[in-house]
């Protein structure tokens, strides 16, 4: 069963039950006026009999003659159609008369039996100490039965009126009403039964995008007219599908990513691998001097070197993407020392001049992660410049300046240096013992600590790298750069 169909159902549902609940209420409620209108008319009536007949029997005393004679003369004033009297003194029934008709019967001639009251019902009914009126059920008549105590006498006074008519006539409404609601809800099926297939079809619509994207059409399009909520789900679907396809691209682009990232690992492990294995294959089957034997020896110590140095770079990424990174203050004073102090180690073999000035007090990282990040940056143009160049670091809490007057890139080489693997110069980065991984690795650091990175760079003319840094709120409004120190080493 559809959505629409459902709704129909459950709006059709309610709407009868509605219907009903207030057609009952209405019938009860008219219903019990007429009873209660039917009622006060009785009361009234006799109360105008039981007045004058209490005084004109308190008059005549305790002559049973007199009594029916005054009972004769009211029925003959009063009775009608649809009116019937009984008079009783006790339990004992003394006179009454016919229903619609003046007729009466006397008990002085023979004993009476009420042709309305059962014999249980004469002690409930007739009492002293109220007035009261009930509607009484015969067969398919009804007759309201008025009883109550003549004050000052033994005698009671009960007055019978048919009113069958009168409550019958809810009856020939209530069929009426009845077949006016089935009317009602036939047309109300069929007008609602549209309206919805109408109102709804943009559900219907939906459900069928729905399907589509969950088949991978991401294209699809929900068209649905109108600023209501079933056009605002519309505009949420297709912008899901959007998102959807964009994700799925993105995704696509990982995995392509990664494929080629896997290859190129590959590649770049085959090449140091095959090395060693030719290196220790010749040590092990051929008898070279002991020269030969320490050369090929050192080929493997490079070479094993250089596979290491790819595994811990790729440690450190994975590293990367899997914990949660802390963050907190970084002295820049410390941070220029550290820098100072790698490169006077690392870089003694060759004289290149390293600068380091130092500008500001803190910014906001990982220590350990922003130490790696400028120590690649730093060996990067420590790589490219040739033996006597000068490698500039200015640290501040704005940004990071890293220039050398090293060999520089080309267009193309800047579009790629981020890439893991990439080497312009490849016999010259293995020469060096680069891998092609540590630019890379400074990417996802940056991309961590949301900072941004500006290559500018000219072929012959070095390369300056510029790292717009996110700073500390402190730092930022307090603008102190009071701490200014510079560090020149000499390697």
């Amino acid at each position: 069963m559809k959505f629409w169909e459902k709704v129909y159902l459950m709006l059709m549902i309610l709407f009868l039950i509605v219907l009903n609940i207030c057609n009952i209420l209405v019938f009860q409620g008219g219903y019990r006026k007429s009873v209660e209108s039917v009622q006060n008319s009785c009361i009234s009536q006799w109360g105008n009999v039981a007045v004058p007949f209490t005084e004109d029997l308190a008059e005549a005393g305790e002559d049973a003659g007199g009594e029916w004679e005054l009972f004769q003369a009211y029925v003959s004033a009063y009775a009608t159609e649809t009116l019937a009297f009984e008079l009783w003194r006790g339990d004992e029934l003394r006179a009454k008369s016919l229903l619609g008709t003046q007729r009466t019967f006397s008990a002085t001639e023979e004993r009476l039996e009420s042709d309305f009251l059962m014999e249980e019902e004469i002690g409930k009914i007739l009492k002293k100490d109220r007035r009261q009126i009930q509607i009484l059920k015969r067969g398919k008549e009804k007759y309201s039965c008025t009883s109550g105590y003549l004050t000052g006498t033994d005698y009671y006074l009960v007055i019978y009126g048919r009113v069958t008519d009168v409550l019958n006539i809810w009856k020939g409404q209530l069929s009426f009403f009845i077949i006016l609601e089935i009317s009602a809800s036939i047309v109300m099926a069929v007008l609602l039964y549209f309206l919805m297939r109408r109102f709804l079809r943009p559900v219907s619509d939906i459900s069928e995008a729905a399907a589509k994207i969950a088949a991978g059409d991401y294209q699809h399009q929900v068209r649905v007219k109108g600023e209501d909520e079933l056009a605002k789900l519309a505009e949420d679907m297709n912008q899901m599908a959007e998102q959807v396809r964009i994700n799925m691209e993105d995704k696509d682009r990982e995995a392509q990513t990664k494929q080629e990232f896997i290859d190129a690992l590959s590649h770049e492990l085959r090449t140091p691998l095959t090395s060693i294995q030719g290196y220790a294959q010749l040590l092990r089957s051929a008898r070279l001097s002991e020269d030969k034997n320490l050369q090929y020896l050192d080929y493997i110590l490079q070479e094993s070197g250089r596979v290491i140095g790819i595994t811990e770079i790729l440690r450190q990424v994975i590293l990367l993407r899997q914990e949660e990174v802390r963050m907190e203050e970084v002295l820049l004073d410390k941070l220029g020392e550290t820098m100072s102090a790698m490169a006077e180690i690392q870089f003694r073999e060759r004289k290149i001049d390293v600068q380091i000035e130092v500008r500001g007090e803190k910014i906001v990282g990982n220590e350990g992660l922003v130490e790696l990040f400028f120590t690649n940056l730093i060996r990067n143009s420590y790589h490219a410049c040739e033996e006597g160049g000068v490698i500039r670091m200015k640290l501040s809490e704005e940004k990071a300046i890293i220039e050398d007057n090293g060999i520089g890139m080309t267009e193309e080489c800047q579009k790629h240096v981020f890439e893991p693997f990439y080497r312009e110069d490849k016999a010259r980065s293995r020469a060096m013992g680069g891998s092609g991984l540590g630019m890379y690795l400074c990417r996802q650091i940056a991309d961590i600590h949301g900072w941004k990175l500006n290559i500018q760079s000219e072929k012959g003319k070095g390369t300056k790298i510029t790292t717009l840094l996110q700073a500390s709120e402190d730092s930022i409004k307090s603008r102190r750069y009071s701490n200014v120190c510079s560090l020149t080493v000499h390697s």
